[in-house]
């Protein structure tokens, strides 16, 4: 008996993941032990994300982005079955092959770590979908690419609003890019779009994740390399490079433990009549720290509106202005579109604009 077939299961998925399909089924067919090995049903689900995308880690990802997809993919009866999709087969785990043709991909792989299955499920899946990517006949193909044009214009039409745009827009539209993914598993285009979904979401460190896949699949795709320029020069400001302190949450959509700390003192010092209010003319105050010069009433007329409102004070009186949460809401905002400016202002008010802390 070679080395080979003395492996474990799980050492023999791990090697054979590497194998291109064809070289698999070669080598099914030398011993019956390999045969056994090489049908495990496990083997073949994982290598249809190994060679066709990982689209556990799409929805992970777009999941820490806020857009959950999962309950969308799971429930499809239109996409071939893969990793972590809830399959319903009765485990064979004694040593007859299972040759039943009668199953279908609709069939399930238990997802026990230490049982297997061995009914063919797993390689009629995998044919499944190498048949969706490279389909039999030309027909097949011009009918593919024209569904997924079409599909990849009716997201970006969808996301036409921007960051307006509802949850449920998002992710319906992060839904649809599964279908052409599924199709075009090295599309560039839809982790293009995935990336500007969740930038459009504030998400960065997702978008990055999406980008850096688009671009190992295709690095001179032009919307790709601008949309990343963007989001790492955002990302090195919000969340610090050397000695910075991040101004962001990991979720890229509150402050930061230190720069929330910064802003409750900076809030106390502004709030000159401490009603936890900070009125016209401290709002006017703190924009003349910051910039040099008194706004005009009108600018902070508008500033209070965007970010404030009438609020009740701690005396219980009704004041037009700001709260704590107005000004944290407002440096996030600044920190999304411009870091600096935000460590530029956190300096005049006399703290270190990398470290955060009292100067």
């Amino acid at each position: 008996m070679s080395l080979l077939e003395q492996l474990p299961q799980a050492i023999f998925n791990v090697i054979a993941l590497d194998l291109e399909a064809e070289d698999l089924a070669t080598l099914m067919l030398t011993s019956h032990r390999l045969n056994r090995l090489a049908s495990c049903d496990e083997l073949w689900i994982e290598k249809i994300s190994a060679d066709f995308g990982d689209r556990e880690h799409i929805i992970d990802v777009l999941a820490d982005a806020g857009v959950d997809i999962a309950e969308l993919v799971y429930q499809s009866t239109d996409l071939v079955p893969w990793r972590r999709q809830q399959l319903d087969i009765e485990t064979d785990t004694d040593d007859d092959d299972c040759n039943d043709d009668s199953s279908d991909c609709s069939s399930a792989i238990p997802t026990t770590s230490h049982r297997y299955s061995f009914t063919g499920v797993g390689m009629r899946c995998y044919r499944d979908r190498f048949i969706r990517v490279f389909p039999r006949s030309g027909d097949d193909t011009v009918n593919n690419i024209k569904r997924s044009e079409e599909t990849l214009e009716a997201v970006k039409h969808m996301l036409r609003d921007g960051p307006r745009a509802s949850s449920d827009v998002f992710a319906e539209a992060a839904y649809r890019l599964v279908f052409v993914q599924e199709y075009y598993p090295n599309s560039a285009e839809c982790y293009y779009l995935w990336a500007l979904i969740c930038f459009m979401l504030n998400a960065f460190k997702p978008s990055l994740s999406f980008l850096n896949i688009g671009q190992s699949i295709n690095d001179d795709h032009a919307p790709l390399k601008e949309l990343a320029k963007e989001v790492q020069s955002i990302v090195a400001g919000a969340y610090g490079t050397g000695n910075q302190v991040p101004l962001l949450d990991g979720a890229g959509s509150g402050p930061s433990v230190h720069l929330a700390k910064a802003l409750a003192i900076i809030f106390q010092r502004l709030d000159s009549d401490r009603d936890g209010v900070l009125n016209a003319a401290e709002l006017s105050h703190m924009v003349r720290q910051t910039n040099g010069q008194a706004p005009p009433p009108a600018v902070i007329a508008q500033i209070i509106g965007s970010f404030g409102g009438q609020l009740q004070s701690k005396s219980g009186r009704m004041v037009q202005g700001w709260n704590l949460a107005s000004l944290t809401e407002f440096y996030i905002a600044q920190t999304l579109d411009d870091p600096s400016e935000t460590r530029k202002d956190l300096a005049k008010f006399g703290f270190d604009p990398a470290t955060l802390k009292q100067a």
